[in-house]
């Protein structure tokens, strides 16, 4: 009885976590992500990012746009092993242009 109970509540963690699993789609060779310009789910699709990892690359740039695809190592949970992995799929363009605030001139 214990076991069936421990499969359904198994069969059900995995089946509700599947769509996040089907969700992340792998980058193709070649194919490179901006860090200062990608939002949180395109850097989900590097190797060992998600959600977390993905928001704290973002808040990272808000304080400071990586100049150098190495800058990204300062923030925290990224390694020199992780980006051993992923150098060859990250880039560092122009930070994203913000809005400017719109104004009328009167005349």
């Amino acid at each position: 009885m214990r076991r069936a109970l421990l499969a359904a509540v198994l069969a059900t963690v995995l089946l509700s976590a599947a769509p996040a699993f089907a969700a992340k789609k792998g980058l193709a060779p070649g194919e490179r992500i901006d860090l200062n310009r990608a939002n949180a789910a395109e850097l989900m699709r590097l190797p060992g990012v998600g959600e977390k990892r993905a928001q704290a690359i973002v808040a990272q740039r808000t304080k400071q746009p990586f100049r150098r695809p190495e800058d990204v190592l300062t923030v925290k949970g990224l390694g020199p092993a992780w980006f051993a992995k992923v150098k060859a799929n990250v880039a560092v363009g122009a930070p994203a242009a913000r809005a400017a605030p719109t104004t009328t001139a009167r005349r």
